[in-house]
């Protein structure tokens, strides 16, 4: 090590392995030397021996398996052209009820197909959630807090909510713990901030293509929905919301998904986000923001949050841990800002409260450390899957398709020739158990009908390579056939 090198220890003892890797000293899966091994071999702390290999983690340049060690990633698989990205349709409808094109119902009633491969499922594989560090701190949580069983906890997990409000700086925020509502995942969290601020009748504005549970929320609430047009690379046009927006009183809030949203993965720029939230706070239209995918992202910057520009405590901002942690504790929250009270009211008399158990357990994984070390390796992971998975597209998939490359999360959106409908090919694709969600899905309009996602949270194999080779001659198929008139009936769907 160079003491007159300005740069960390830490990052020069990761820089001289990751030269090593890039010159083929180190190949993929080789083991790489202990945490002691490294700190006695440069003369440097355990700490910054440690602070090395969680570098290069966050690089993608090593992997962590426990109980075993440090080990070099696999290498990412070979570069293929880029495809074009998805074109953009700039045309705005005019807002109206939801009505949910039949195909989702289907989807969803096949979600949980064991053998998918891809799964259908937008979220990490098993392999890459912390279930062992989980079930142990489940355990010992269990062991010493009994009472948890007998008592409902309505105002939720003190400790929770404050490393909640501790782990939101990192997003430019500050939030009160106390003013946080925790919540039955996250779309309980939107759901409630919606009741917090609306009304049947009222018109809100949401991305186009946009998460269909967001679609069906509204639509249980009465609402009328108008959809903005969105660039797969930076996010909802600023141009089309002050068009929709100039009217007052014609839309009464927008949901928001600015830091890498399902199913595109796209990141609204900075200035953007600071235009964009002056331009709402002037009009008095209310901003409920989730940032569940925004802990997901792959560049070593986390993403600020729309809330950190927000002047007048008026956003409502929501998050959850099934995205990222625990899918199955089901543990979401909503920091409702100036709607506090309205919305811990709400809370309570909808589904009055959530398992203290499992708060306390992702309390004390936050508070350990465990958290971050997950998702320096979580990132690392779902990056070098989303790489693999865009170059097998782009390898299997006909001419004439387009792809949205993620800058965090874990989806694909996928452009196909315009005359191929992505009922016809879910609907081949499921016979094979390959995980397609139909484009059809994430809009109340017919524009995504020729789109289809992908999801990324499951590790690349050759099953996995083969899967989407399969997907691409499916898609082939279909695109092949000459192209249907305007108005022609969409494919049948096999029932479930």
């Amino acid at each position: 090590m160079d003491p007159a090198d300005a740069t960390p220890l830490y990052q020069q003892i990761g820089s001289q392995i990751e030269r090593a890797i890039d010159s083929g000293a180190l190949r993929p899966g080789d083991r790489l030397p202990s945490v002691r091994q490294l700190s006695q071999q440069h003369r440097v702390s355990m700490s910054t021996a440690l602070q090395a290999f969680r570098w290069l983690e966050n690089r993608g340049a090593v992997q962590a398996r426990p109980k075993s060690g440090y080990y070099v990633a696999q290498a990412p698989a070979a570069r293929t052209p880029v495809m074009p990205e998805p074109q953009l349709d700039t045309r705005i409808d005019g807002p109206s009820f939801v009505s949910i094109d039949d195909v989702l119902q289907e989807f969803l009633y096949i979600v949980d197909d064991p053998l998918a491969l891809p799964r259908f499922h937008a979220m990490p594989a098993r392999e890459l959630l912390p279930e062992a560090k989980l079930q142990h701190l489940l355990a010992s949580v269990n062991r010493r807090h009994p009472e948890f069983a007998s008592g409902y906890g309505m105002t939720g997990s003190a400790p929770l909510k404050h490393e909640i409000a501790r782990r939101a700086v990192s997003s430019g925020v500050q939030l009160n713990p106390e003013e946080i509502v925790i919540t039955n995942g996250g779309l309980e969290a939107v759901y409630l901030a919606l009741r917090s601020v609306t009304s049947a009748g009222d018109t809100v504005v949401l991305e186009s293509p946009t998460y269909f549970h967001l679609l069906q929320v509204n639509e249980s609430l009465g609402l009328k929905v108008l959809e903005l047009p969105s660039h797969p690379r930076t996010g909802l046009s600023l141009e089309a919301l002050d068009f929709a927006t100039q009217v007052p009183g014609a839309v009464r809030a927008c949901i928001l998904l600015p830091n890498f949203p399902n199913p595109l993965g796209s990141l609204m720029p900075v200035e953007n986000k600071r235009r964009l939230v002056q331009m709402m706070t002037e009009r008095g239209i209310t901003i409920i923001e989730s940032d569940i995918y925004g802990e997901v992202h792959f560049d070593e910057q986390r993403p600020p949050v729309l809330k950190s520009f927000d002047t007048t405590d008026d956003i409502i901002l929501c998050s959850a841990f099934t995205k990222t942690v625990a899918p199955g504790y089901r543990i979401g929250w909503v920091a409702p800002g100036r709607h506090f009270l309205k919305t811990q009211a709400l809370k309570m008399r909808t589904s009055v409260a959530c398992p203290m158990l499992q708060q306390e357990v992702l309390a004390q994984f936050i508070r350990d450390g465990g958290y971050d070390h997950h998702m320096r390796r979580l990132r690392a992971a779902l990056k070098n899957q989303a790489q693999h998975m865009a170059d097998a597209v782009a390898r299997y998939f006909p001419p004439g398709c387009g792809l949205s490359m993620p800058q965090g999360g874990m989806l694909l959106w996928i452009e196909m020739p315009r005359h191929v409908d992505s009922r016809e090919v879910f609907a081949l694709a499921r016979k094979d158990h390959i995980g397609v969600a139909p484009g059809a899905a994430f809009s109340t309009t017919r524009r995504f009908d020729h789109f289809i996602r992908l999801q990324c949270g499951d590790p690349w194999s050759p099953k996995m390579d083969a899967a989407i080779r399969r997907l691409g001659e499916i898609v082939a198929r279909v695109a092949a056939r000459p192209a249907q008139p305007k108005g022609a009936p969409a494919v049948a769907l096999a029932a479930p």
